[in-house]
């Protein structure tokens, strides 16, 4: 079987190689020609024709033409667009010597020039063909210098001054007519090489005084005629007058007919001969030999000759138009053969892909019978797998509820003691505070417990509607006053508005469902809104539906976030605490009460969530409906430990004083943590010992964290706007705090957090829940530990080991806080201000990190590092005590004397001694 398959995939293989190789067969390379026609008339109409028949020799020339209708500006475009074009050759017939520069540039660019009819000032051209307009210019001379009689005036009427034809024409001309005493030219005139160009130019002259003349030669038949048109206007007798032009073109009307006829007395045939512009073209492009410099032939032209030259023509275009009818033919035939062969090789594939296809198919049968005992095979396996991940994820869910229900013995045990303590009024201050903590978190857990419970229920479908009558906008009211006491607390604005309701209205809803929806929607909203913000609830019943909306003013949630809002366990980005289960809970509530739920927000502006349920419910029962209690869920339960507190540095540190220095007896702790009890709690740890500035989030206390640049910082892991990670990275990153040791609180006791906290500089680790003696005494030797540099001017082995001790960016710190010293130490208007300016940090970071590095003040450390140098100088030079006293920045001998022997116990002079 398989080498059946392989043998007819290498027949499919073969068969569309030849249908390839058959197409491309004959293919040659695609030439793009490009021509350039300085003006539209009858002899460059012919040009182009016998261009395009040319072409028909040629299946691979794509032929471009355009013309410029004179116009210089427009050929010098259109060169130029077939240069950036790319075409493969470039024929130009240029209509002034002006279109050099064009020309140039594409010769310059590697594509093949050939100029025809007319020549250019530049030789930057692949090759030239065209007739010699010298030359006939010159035979035109000989032949009116011979055939007019003896006397005869002539007015020779060039072209366009500008354009080579026309210059090489009159050279030729005159350079006869000149020498030949028989003849003289009277008039030279210049028109514009149209028939009413010359008209109006011989116009002109006709209307004035002139010279009488008996000829006018025009540089082409166009012009002669237009000239005969003049002088029948002006009423000559043009029977006595000779008209002669250039060109001699066979079609009605132009200067061959006008010759035999006898309008034109003679003519010159100015050849076209597209036929060998294109041969020299596919010479150039095919790599084959051929001239720089090609001429046409060309023959006068006179009434002797004129109709044997007509019937040569006629016989020509007949010819021509033979040979584009069997072109066509050809073209058809080639057109028929191409597309039977491409049916043929179509019916042939056909026939491979059946032979193919029942070959498959055959294979098919007999694959598709293992894959369906697999497939009995797998479906068993996985009927099994099912029934075992059924049989755990009840045994899981047992073990849930039971730890669940276990958790409440303990809590009682510890909430009612704490209860009996609280009703003893001599326990006050300190202790009352820390059994009120004890007693909400306590409540706080209880309630967790219990949606946990509740989440099981719904998880095992066990979750049932005990149906109320009720009126909704009542209970609202009573429900919402719950909150108002925490919110009074952060100046939040709570507003209910049931307006909309008819005070008559009456629900058929679960009561305390809607109850427990109510309350985690408003904790949601208190968490998130800022002090001085405003939580609005409204209600509205229409249509047998009622809408509740909770409405915050806090910031927001992205959108790409809103549609998992009430998944399981989601938690969005910044979100302040909480487990995720509350909103899968309210999501679950109302879809028991058949209605919807969903959140409308928009970053910075606040989120609004949207409850709507119907007003009756199948199923009620008046003689079970139960009246309200007093209340369902106790508002002691209300957790407002992450709603944001005011850490305002100037409410917070009341207690310490605005002078640079209290680290000495009660150094400063910053305490960051988004949970208001921690915060709390770490605060009445360490307030005995400390001083202590607290901060909501990283980002708060960076900002705290510059301002005070405290000893040591508690910071938590998991907080919103920045973490504690972020927080530490940046501590460390910058020069003013990059020295204060952080110890890291953590709810995760996972190796790799751990890891990254240490990676971004954390000093220490302690994982909740942590004992407060640990933190205390984690604290108090972090603080003893420190490096401290016994000097930083010595220059000897223990300085430079003391610094290594330092991390990467203290060791900058005190490489420029020393080089600025040194730089500086006779300067005796240098002060601490000046030394924070050159080192960027303000007086008050300056003093207490150069505190905490050497256990000195700044102004200790510059006097010290002035009279390092002095003794140094005393010891070593021969200079007076005053001059080494100035040198060194000090003001007054006297002054530095003193200094001097405080510092190293004996004066300059006995030093010396």
């Amino acid at each position: 079987m398989n080498k059946m398959l392989n043998m007819l995939r290498w027949s499919v293989l073969l068969v569309l190689l030849a249908i390839i190789v058959s197409c491309n067969k004959g293919e040659k390379k695609q030439f793009v020609i490009a021509v350039s026609q300085c003006s539209e008339d009858v002899w460059r109409e012919k040009l182009n024709e016998e261009l395009r028949i040319a072409c028909l020799y040629y299946n691979n020339v794509d032929l471009r033409i355009k013309s410029a209708n004179d116009d210089v500006r427009l050929q010098t475009k259109q060169i130029e667009r077939f240069v950036d074009d790319d075409v493969d050759l470039l024929i130009v017939a240029p209509g002034q010597v002006s279109i050099s520069p064009a020309i140039d540039r594409a010769y310059e660019k590697g594509i093949p020039v050939i100029i025809f009819d007319r020549r250019t000032r530049s030789n930057k051209y692949t090759a030239y063909i065209g007739a010699d307009n010298y030359e006939i210019g010159k035979t035109m001379g000989e032949y009116l210098s011979s055939a007019l009689p003896e006397g005869s005036r002539i007015i020779e009427l060039c072209g366009l001054s500008t354009s080579s034809p026309a210059i090489e024409r009159q050279y030729g001309f005159d350079s006869v007519v000149t020498q030949r005493p028989a003849v003289s030219i009277v008039q030279k005139l210049h028109a514009d090489w149209t028939e009413q160009g010359a008209f109006r130019v011989i116009d002109s002259l006709l209307s004035h005084p002139y010279n009488a003349f008996d000829c006018i030669f025009a540089h082409n038949d166009r012009m002669a005629m237009g000239a005969r048109r003049a002088a029948l206007k002006h009423g000559l007798d043009i029977s006595k007058i000779k008209f002669c032009g250039i060109d001699a073109m066979p079609q009605q009307g132009c200067g061959l007919p006008l010759v035999n006829d006898g309008t034109l007395f003679a003519s010159y045939i100015y050849p076209t001969r597209g036929d060998e512009v294109l041969q020299l073209a596919m010479n150039i492009l095919t790599g084959k030999k051929y001239k720089r410099e090609n001429q046409l032939s060309s023959a006068l032209v006179t009434s002797d000759n004129a109709r044997v030259l007509l019937m040569q023509n006629d016989e020509t275009v007949r010819q021509q138009y033979h040979l584009s009818t069997l072109r066509s033919r050809v073209d058809k035939a080639a057109d028929d053969f191409n597309t039977q062969r491409f049916y043929l090789l179509i019916l042939i594939v056909f026939m491979v892909m059946l032979i193919g296809a029942f070959a498959y198919s055959i294979r098919a049968y007999f694959t598709k019978a293992r894959i369906n005992n697999k497939l009995k095979e797998s479906m068993e396996q996985q009927r099994r797998m099912t029934e075992d991940m059924e049989q755990m994820t009840k045994t899981q869910l047992q073990f849930f509820t039971n730890v669940s229900h276990e958790l409440r013995t303990p809590l009682t045990l510890i909430s009612g003691p704490v209860e009996q303590l609280l009703e003893d009024p001599t326990v006050r201050g300190t202790h009352r505070t820390m059994l009120e903590m004890v007693q909400r978190n306590t409540r706080i857990l209880i309630q967790l417990v219990g949606e946990i419970l509740d989440f099981r229920k719904v998880q095992n479908n066990k979750a049932t509607l005990h149906l109320n009558h009720f009126a909704l906008q009542n209970e609202l009211q009573t429900w919402a006053d719950d909150f108002r006491a925490v919110a009074m607390r952060r100046k939040i604005n709570i507003e209910v508005d049931t307006s909309a309701v008819d005070t008559e209205a009456m629900v058929i809803a679960d009561r305390d469902k809607l109850e427990h929806i109510y309350f985690n929607l408003m904790s949601n909203s208190l968490k998130y809104t800022p002090e001085g913000g405003c939580i609005t609830t409204s209600l509205q019943h229409k249509d047998g539906f009622y809408t509740l909306r909770v409405a915050d003013t806090g910031k927001g949630i992205s959108a790409d976030e809103l549609p998992r809002l009430f998944e399981r366990f989601y938690q969005a980005k910044g979100a302040i605490g909480g487990t995720g289960i509350g909103l899968s809970l309210v999501k679950a509530y109302v879809d028991m009460h058949n209605g919807d739920v969903h959140a409308e927000s928009e970053p910075g502006k606040g989120t609004t969530f949207v409850v709507r349920i119907p007003d009756t419910q199948p199923g009620y029962d008046a003689s079970k409906d139960q009246p309200a209690t007093s209340q369902a869920i106790d508002r002691n339960m209300i957790d407002d430990s992450y709603i944001a507190a005011d850490t305002n540095a100037e409410t917070l540190t009341e207690h310490i004083t605005n002078a640079e220095d209290f680290d000495n007896d009660r150094p400063l702790v910053l305490i960051i943590d988004d949970n208001n009890g921690m915060r709390t709690y770490l605060r009445s740890l360490l307030s005995e010992k400390y001083n202590v500035v607290e901060a909501t989030d990283g980002k708060q206390g960076l900002e705290v964290a510059h301002r005070y640049v405290p000893q040591l910082v508690v910071c938590d892991v998991m907080m919103p706007v920045m973490d504690g990670i972020e927080f530490t990275a940046r501590l460390k990153e910058d020069t003013a705090t990059s020295h204060i040791p952080v110890v890291l609180l953590t709810a995760r006791s996972l190796s790799e957090q751990r890891e990254e906290g240490y990676a971004k500089g954390a000093d220490s680790y302690l994982t909740k829940p942590f004992s407060g003696s640990v933190l205390l005494a984690r604290v108090d030797n972090l603080l003893r530990s420190r490096t401290m540099l016994r000097s930083i001017f010595s220059g000897g082995a223990q300085e430079a080991a003391d610094e290594e001790r330092l991390g990467q960016q203290d060791q900058g710190f005190v490489t420029r806080l020393r080089d600025i010293i040194k730089n500086n130490l006779s300067d005796s208007d240098f002060s601490i201000e000046r030394l924070g300016e050159k080192i960027g940090l303000s007086r008050v970071q300056l003093y207490r990190k150069v505190k905490a590095l050497t256990g000195q003040t700044p102004v200790e450390l510059l006097r010290k590092a002035r009279l390092v140098k002095a003794r140094r100088m005393v010891e070593h030079t021969d200079k007076a005590v005053s001059e080494i006293a100035y040198e060194v920045g000090f003001t007054s001998p006297s002054y530095f004397n003193k200094c001097f022997k405080d510092e190293f116990g004996v004066s300059p002079g006995a030093l010396r001694e």
